[in-house]
Formats: structure tokens, C-alpha cells, sequence
């Protein structure tokens, strides 16, 4: 199976990476080698009913950008493009709860639903829908505010985009365009149209910055990630009424860490290699670990998804502009479709649901905090947080026991599941025996937990400096311990966990 962390892309990429630097002063035939390398990789993942389906699905997109851009009724072209585009993510997303619901003498149905799956898969592979959707929806816009980079792309630049290898499985999800709280790594905007059809020659951008990237991603992925799996979470999930409550505790706790170091792990190694090929990607991950409330938690968690689902769900369908009460049923909806987004069972609705209450609580508590002591909606907002020290300490530890309970049914495979393992939460500490150490795994969190903020700051002084330093202070190093990582790296490739939403 093809994976961005195998030794085998590794030394691919390397010999990709000469050949891309050696056409240095031609960016058109860099594209070209881009674009090329990209639908090898979809052809890798799902042969090649998927780079077929990818090819269709990028044509009909150009078709369509070209027709908002000409017709006389833009607005028919942008409702039908994002209708194809959600009609297909709802078939690949359900394609299991179609095939159980239809009748068992559909034999043809029955027998062609796993091919059927397969073609699907690609095309509705979330990141480059919802790169379309964006695509589509900002092209509308300019055309209606008569800006000049209204403009489609050219068909060559479309497919480079939707297909970019380094963001085309992992995330994240880019815009065409500029897009507020979507930025790279140093805080700056970074649509990919204007950086696909530059043609000005193109630079490696922050090389140490790059290999710091894609060491961090290296080892959240194959230390940090899988031995928490291996270690904690996936046996307690298994089979959670075998184990103690403190077992479980620990498990759950190990969960959202396990997320986080895989999923942003994927995503450091996708910026990484975008710097190293001269695109600056947008920082899906901003230490979401350390926020101080769900509402800021999604400010920093899978940024890419969450400004998103603001900007083509919760304002389309009236954001904040209404009453109090539209704008919390705006919420609700629009974290209830998150949830969905990831799957098609109960788990991810309730979810999705557990996230918007979250957030709608949290207003209610602003609102509550404004009218007793009579203060603005702003001096009221995140008033915890903002009383002191011990308020902000505190603030973090509701939202992050918040979070990892909600995952629960994330990552529960039913709701049964879930609620049995919170039914064995509660009630496995008498009469159940420990069969590990969980005050081991509490300590290993609790001074990683201290160590973090110290950690994240160290992080962006690096990347603050690391540019103003001699070139080969750090690179050499820096290749050096990537050579150590791999050689030392333990046995396995780690799966991409949240390929599976």
C-alpha cells in the first residue's frame, strides 16, 4: 500500500525532488512534472478507475468555473457544480448504507458495490472536493465584485490544484484563493492559484524549516502515535470491560493524543514538503491542545476543515447575522454536518452534535456573564480564561476533558461501543484488576502536558531563526537526525488514521 512515510517514497522523492530543482528556471514544465507525479500517486492509491474518475471530475469543475465566469446566470453553474460535487461525497460516504439497503436479488448492485466503492472513493476524497466547492463558490464571488483575479484557472492549473500530491490524501484543505485565519507557517495568506501560476522562477522556501517539519511529522507518526495506539488505546477499545476504570481513563486520554500526533504529523510532513518544492501550504494544527475553550479549540484543530465548514456552511446559511437563536441553530447545524462529514453512523452525528452544544453553551455563558455584570459581549467573551492565571489553567483542562470525552465516539466503531466503554469508565474500579500501569502513562502526560507550551514556543523561536542562521548550521544536522529517524524508526508504517473519515 502506498504511504508518504515508507522508505520506498522517501527515495523517490528524492530523486523527484533533483529533477524538480533542475528545471529551476522553467516553472511551466515544473508544473508539468508536478501534475504528472501527482496522478501517479492517485494511480498508486486506487489504480486507475480513480485517476480516470479524477480526470472526469477536474474537467467537469473547468467546464463549469468557465460557464460562472461567461453565462449570463452564474449562479445556475455554481449551484450545479457544488450539487455534483456533494451528490458524489454523499454516495461515497454512504456507499456501505446503500449497498445494505438494497435487495438481496440486486445481485449485480451487490457484486459491483466494492468497484463501484473504489471509483467512487477517489472522487469524492474530501480534500479536493471541498477544494472545488471553494474554488467555485470564490470565483462566483470575484465575478460578481468584478475583480480582475476573477479569472479561472487554465485546465492545467485546475488539475494541479485539485491534485496536488502533497495535499491530495493528507490535507490540507487549500483555497485557490486567500482566505481569512487560513494561513502558512508564518502567519501569511496562501492561495494556491497565485503560487501555481507564478512565473517568476521559484525557491525553496525555509529548507531547515522544511526538515524540522518533516522530522517532527516523522516522529509523532512512527514513536509517538504508534506506541500510544499499540500501547493504550487500541486493546482498551477492544475490549473495554476487561480493563480497569483508570485503564480506560488512560485510554481515552491516549486517543485524542494518538489523533493528534498522527494527524498532524501528516500534515507538518505535507507543509514540509510543500516548502521544499517552493509552495507554501496553510498550518492545519496551531497547538490545539492548549485551548482555553471549544470555540478556540476549532481555531487551532484541522484549521483547513473548520474554516471551511465557517465560510460554506454556518455563513451560507446565515452565520451571526440573525437573532441569538438562529445564530446557535447555525452552530448546531453546521457542527452536526461536520460530524456527518466523517461518518455515516450515530458516533460522528453525536459528535458533531456534542461540538456545536459545546460552543452554544459556551455563548449562552457569554451572553449570561455580559447581562450580570453588565459589561460588552466582547469584555464578556472568554471571561475565564481571561481572569488570571489559574483561570486560563483551568479553562485548558475543562476544554481538553471535553475534547477527548467527545472522542469517544469518534472513535468507537458503533454507539454501543461508546457507551459501553463509558459504561466500563464508571463502573470497572471495584473488582477489576490492572493489567497495566496507567499512573505510568498519567505522569508521561502530565509533565508532556507542562512541557508543551514550552515546547510550542521553543518550536516558533526555531522557525523565527532558522532562516537568519548559516544555511548549513542547521540543514546538516537536521539531515542527519532524518537519516537516524529512519534508521531507527520501528517496524511498520503507520496508517494515515483519519483517511478512515
Amino acid at each position: 500500500m502506498f504511504s508518504f512515510i515508507s522508505i520506498e517514497f522517501s527515495l523517490c522523492f528524492i530523486v523527484f525532488f533533483c529533477l524538480y530543482w533542475l528545471l529551476g528556471a522553467r516553472p511551466r514544465l515544473q508544473n508539468i512534472l508536478l501534475l504528472c507525479t501527482s496522478y501517479l500517486i492517485v494511480y498508486l492509491c486506487g489504480k486507475l478507475p480513480a485517476l480516470i474518475t479524477l480526470l472526469i471530475y477536474t474537467f467537469i469543475i473547468y467546464v463549469i468555473s468557465a460557464c460562472i465566469n461567461r453565462s449570463k446566470k452564474p449562479r445556475i453553474w455554481l449551484i450545479s457544480g457544488i450539487t455534483i460535487t456533494i451528490l458524489q461525497l454523499i454516495l461515497w460516504k454512504y456507499s456501505d448504507f446503500f449497498s445494505a439497503q438494497i435487495n438481496e436479488n440486486s445481485d449485480w448492485f451487490r457484486s459491483n458495490i466494492d468497484w463501484i466503492a473504489n471509483v467512487i472513493l477517489p472522487l469524492g476524497l474530501s480534500y479536493y472536493s471541498f477544494q472545488a466547492i471553494s474554488y467555485l463558490v470564490s470565483l462566483y464571488q470575484l465575478r460578481n465584485s468584478r475583480q480582475i483575479a476573477g479569472q479561472p484557472l487554465s485546465l492545467s492549473a485546475l488539475a494541479l490544484h485539485l491534485a496536488f500530491f502533497p495535499t491530495i490524501t493528507a490535507g490540507p484543505i487549500a483555497r485557490a484563493y486567500d482566505a481569512r485565519g487560513l494561513t502558512d507557517i508564518s502567519g501569511q495568506p496562501c492561495g494556491m492559484a497565485a503560487q501555481i501560476q507564478a512565473v517568476e522562477r521559484r525557491r525553496i522556501l525555509a529548507p531547515a524549516v522544511a526538515l524540522c517539519l518533516i522530522i517532527m511529522a516523522l516522529t509523532k507518526n512512527w514513536w509517538f502515535s504508534g506506541w500510544i495506539g499499540d500501547n493504550w488505546v487500541d486493546p482498551v477499545f477492544a475490549n473495554p470491560m476487561q480493563y480497569q476504570s483508570l485503564e480506560i481513563l488512560a485510554a481515552i486520554y491516549g486517543y485524542t493524543l494518538q489523533l493528534f500526533f498522527n494527524f498532524s504529523g501528516y500534515s507538518d510532513l505535507m507543509v514540509g514538503m510543500g516548502l521544499l518544492l517552493g509552495f507554501r501550504l496553510p498550518l492545519n494544527f496551531r497547538s490545539p491542545l492548549l485551548a482555553y475553550n471549544i470555540r478556540d479549540f476549532w481555531k487551532r484543530w484541522h484549521i483547513s476543515l473548520s474554516t471551511w465548514i465557517r465560510d460554506y456552511i454556518f455563513i451560507p446559511l446565515g452565520g451571526s447575522r440573525g437573532s441569538c437563536i438562529r445564530t446557535q441553530l447555525n452552530l448546531l447545524i453546521a457542527m452536526a454536518l461536520s460530524g456527518i462529514w466523517h461518518g455515516n453512523g450515530w458516533p460522528f452525528l453525536i459528535w458533531g452534535l456534542l461540538h456545536g452544544a459545546g460552543m452554544i453553551l459556551l455563548n449562552l455563558s457569554d451572553w449570561l456573564y455580559s447581562r450580570l455584570r453588565h459589561c460588552t459581549a466582547e469584555q464578556a467573551r472568554d471571561s475565564l480564561s481571561k481572569s488570571g492565571r489559574v483561570g486560563k489553567i483551568l479553562s485548558i483542562i475543562i476544554t481538553v476533558h471535553f475534547v477527548c470525552f467527545c472522542f469517544v465516539f469518534f472513535r468507537a466503531p458503533t454507539l454501543n461501543d461508546a457507551l459501553m466503554l463509558l459504561h466500563a469508565l464508571f463502573c470497572n474500579y471495584i473488582n477489576v484488576p490492572l493489567s497495566t500501569n496507567p499512573f505510568y502513562f498519567f505522569s508521561l502526560l502530565l509533565l508532556a502536558w507542562i512541557a508543551y507550551p514550552l515546547l510550542t514556543r521553543l518550536t516558533k523561536q526555531l522557525f523565527q531563526r532558522a532562516e537568519s542562521l548559516p544555511r548549513y548550521s542547521l540543514i546538516v544536522p537536521l539531515l542527519l537526525l532524518l537519516v537516524l529517524i529512519l534508521i531507527c524508526a520501528p517496524a511498520g508504517i503507520p496508517g494515515f488514521i483519519y483517511a478512515n473519515f
